[in-house]
């Protein structure tokens, strides 16, 4: 739909802005105070709405947007790429971006260390920062949305892929924050981390593999 180079375009602003955002954050986090305000506002909000029906939802959703589970999904649908229609290329460029995005979120768990909030209705394992739930949500989504769309053949098709994406990456991140397993933060910093590891990840592709295979394809006609 849209020429290579403006696709790279895109991903570098999409690649710088959320870059941007995790360092301020990591910024505000080392500081010690100038980000903890927003962590408190939120947090005071999401106990006062708290209901039990909500929670048992809240419960369901944060348990089926397991890392693990997105990310076995995210490998499973790979492997379908290439079996069902041989799309090899889409297929790597998925299962990269899930795996760069799950080391990245590995080395900045264990280099900061974060304990998490002490308001949560379970007890919740391992850091806190960043979420691991946002950062693998925003990955998986956006690459169905990258993946799938151009393949819609409607625009009714088009729509509901992005807006069923975006309303499942958004259900997952605001039930982390509902279920006390994040500050808000950990939440925000995961979106970013899932935008740039998903940014980097496709503007490699682009640059280095897609180019080639396009020139590739070309010199074969």
């Amino acid at each position: 739909m849209f020429p290579n180079w403006a696709k790279n375009i895109l991903f570098l602003l999409v690649y710088m802005i959320s870059g941007l955002v995790l360092v301020i954050i990591i910024e505000g986090l080392l500081s010690g105070a100038e980000l903890t305000p927003l962590n408190t506002v939120v947090e005071q909000v999401v106990t006062h709405v708290r209901t039990p029906i909500l929670t048992t939802l809240l419960v369901a959703v944060t348990r089926l947007g397991n890392p693990f589970i997105l990310s076995f999904t995210a490998m499973l649908i790979a492997i379908l790429l290439v079996v069902r229609n041989g799309r090899y290329y889409d297929a790597t460029l998925l299962a990269t971006a899930i795996v760069v995005a799950v080391v990245s979120l590995t080395v900045l768990k264990n280099t900061f260390q974060i304990t998490r909030p002490g308001y949560g209705l379970e007890d919740f394992n391992g850091w806190s920062f960043p979420s691991g739930h946002a950062t693998i949500a925003t990955a998986f989504f956006f690459m169905l949305i990258y993946t799938f769309s151009d393949k819609m053949t409607s625009l009714k098709g088009k729509i509901s892929l992005i807006s069923g994406s975006i309303l499942g990456a958004s259900a997952i991140c605001f039930s982390r924050l509902y279920l006390g397993a994040h500050w808000t933060l950990d939440i925000l910093a995961g979106i970013a981390l899932g935008l740039l590891s998903v940014s980097f990840t496709i503007l490699m592709f682009n640059v280095f593999i897609e180019n080639k295979r396009s020139l590739k394809n070309r010199i074969s006609l």
